[in-house]
């Protein structure tokens, strides 16, 4: 499954009219996630790549949708808690050594 695909059953959107919106959130969330990780094993996509596939642990995966998801729909008041748990999770994740 795309990432788009796995974003977009995550927010539960059945339909295509907000892909191009979905797919430039993901973009941005990918490129956040791979600062965090800081790492020569995920370099960080150009804006024109942001959307392209990159392979990255299923926790990163989760980051980035809770990321799109904190600019998609979530409340104001949910929106900084969405993102602090995503960069924590991502946080974590190059604290242990493993990214």
């Amino acid at each position: 499954m795309a990432l788009l695909d796995d974003v977009k059953a995550s927010l539960r959107v059945t339909h295509a009219d907000d892909d191009a919106e979905i797919t430039r959130l993901i973009g941005s969330a990918v490129r956040e996630v791979l600062r965090v990780l800081d790492s020569a094993d995920y370099p960080v996509p150009a804006p024109a790549d942001a959307s392209a596939d990159v392979t990255v642990p299923e926790e990163v995966v989760q980051a980035i949708v809770i990321l799109v998801k904190a600019d998609y729909d979530a409340d104001a008041k949910d929106r900084a808690a969405y993102r602090k748990a995503a960069i924590d999770m991502v946080t974590t994740y190059r604290n242990l050594g493993i990214a």
